[in-house]
């Protein structure tokens, strides 16, 4: 069977739940109230009357000894007009005398339940009586109005309580719904896209907490919303211009506005390739965010990895008339990473080092052993440096420092983050800052093996 109370919202939900356990306990007060108030009542009114009942019967007891049978004390009481505060039954419970007829009729038959009150005795010629005091006629009556009015009394304050608790739950429900009816509607919003939607609850208990998370995610959600946008434009724009040159191109080609040269041909090759390698860099970038970048860690030395990195751009070194100083200690114990993968961090910041390094310019490897099983290798150039509004960007894609320090040949703007992204799937960090002297200095960690 499906709960009915799945249509129903939080708030009216936990409305009923109270109304339901105020109208229960209300009840259940009254009724225990009720029932106690009339036992003891019961109790102190028996307790009370029981010894001046017994006495008023032996009295009644040795006028009927002495008279012999009950028509002649019968009789004897309602000629000498004797009020006698009780009234008599025989053993039909029908009443034989009376001392307020206007309340008890001669003749009346009175209820089981009222027998059982008096006080039963027999006369000698084996009849059965009941001696029953006036205070169960009159008394009764008031003890009854008493009990009533108790009872409309009881019935009214706990009424009166129930909606006063029913109103105060009512507020309190108010309050404690009014927050999670904001964030329904801020989820809402942004189950539309919308991440403009902040929520303003001023508390500090676990609602306020739960909003301060919540407009912390839409923070997030937001600049993530706009890097997302950012980079498909910065995606299209940097796709779109080699794949313009190479229509062209082609095109020329095909209409023989350009001759089918080889330097038509090597610019062709060389912009397909530019596009290539904007692909395959955005491939990694992808991987890297799914977690997915395929790794071989192992041991292996920094100095090796650095040989065969000079080998690939030792040439463009001396072409430049650049200065390398490398400071990798032999003693350096051995990382644990993937060879390939850190060749490609090495070649893309001397790479970086490079475009931004003036001719005859300065540039430094230094790797050494920080605290813990760490080693921490830094490549600085003696170029411009960064501004220090661009620090905290280096890092994004498709970022470009100004032109003062990229010069006129700036890259993709992709080799970084791709080096922060290899370094960081190998548990390490990566950081970037000014040199006091001018430059700048990129430096990354990362573990070593553990021989």
């Amino acid at each position: 069977m499906k709960n009915p109370l799945r249509y129903f919202s939080f708030g009216a939900k936990l409305m009923t739940t109270f109304v339901i356990i105020i109208g229960f306990t209300t009840l259940a007060g009254y009724f225990y109230i009720n029932l106690s108030m009339n036992r003891a009542f019961s109790e102190f009114s028996s307790g009370r009357n029981s010894a001046q009942d017994r006495a008023l019967f032996n009295s009644f007891r040795f006028a009927f000894l002495r008279f012999g049978d009950m028509e002649s004390l019968l009789e004897a009481l309602t000629e000498s007009q004797t009020e006698l505060p009780a009234a008599i039954a025989d053993e039909h419970g029908e009443v034989v005398f009376t001392p307020d007829p206007r309340r008890i009729r001669l003749g009346q038959r009175l209820e089981e339940d009222l027998l059982q009150l008096g006080i039963p005795f027999s006369s000698p010629d084996g009849r059965e009586w009941t001696f029953l005091s006036t205070r169960f006629f009159v008394g009764l009556e008031v003890e009854n109005a008493y009990l009533r009015r108790s009872q409309r009394s009881l019935w009214l304050a706990g009424l009166t309580a129930g909606i006063a608790a029913i109103l105060l739950a009512f507020f309190l429900i108010r309050q404690l719904t009014g927050p999670l009816r904001k964030l329904d509607h801020a989820s809402r919003a942004v189950a539309t896209g919308r991440f403009d939607q902040q929520i303003d609850i001023e508390s500090s208990d676990e609602l306020g907490r739960l909003a301060m998370s919540f407009n912390e995610m839409l923070t997030s959600l937001a600049s993530s919303e706009r890097a997302k946008k950012q980079m498909i434009a910065d995606i299209s724009h940097e796709l779109r211009t080699p794949i313009t040159a190479i229509r062209t191109t082609i095109e020329g080609l095909r209409d023989g506005l350009i001759e089918p040269s080889q330097e038509a041909l090597t610019a062709l090759h060389e912009r397909i390739l530019l596009t290539t390698r904007l692909v395959n860099d955005l491939h990694q970038l992808a991987l890297a965010d799914a977690g997915r970048l395929s790794m071989n860690p192992v041991p292996c030395k920094v100095g090796e990895i650095l040989e065969t990195i000079l080998e690939t751009i030792g040439v463009q070194i001396e072409d430049e008339q650049l200065q390398l100083e490398a400071d990798v200690p032999g003693a350096l114990p051995p990382i644990l990473a993937d060879r390939q993968r850190i060749e490609q961090v090495l070649l893309n910041l001397l790479s970086n080092a490079l475009r931004h390094t003036p001719r005859g310019g300065l540039l430094r490897v230094l790797a050494q052993r920080d605290a813990g099983d760490v080693i921490r290798i830094s490549v600085s150039d003696s170029g411009p440096g960064l501004k220090e509004e661009d620090l905290d960007h280096v890092f994004d894609r498709f970022f470009r420092a100004d032109q003062e320090r990229t010069g006129s040949e700036s890259g993709t703007g992709l080799g970084l983050p791709i080096a922060k992204a290899l370094i960081e799937a190998h548990g390490g960090r990566m950081w970037a800052e000014n040199l006091p002297n001018g430059g700048a200095r990129f430096s990354f960690t990362l573990p070593t093996a553990n021989e």
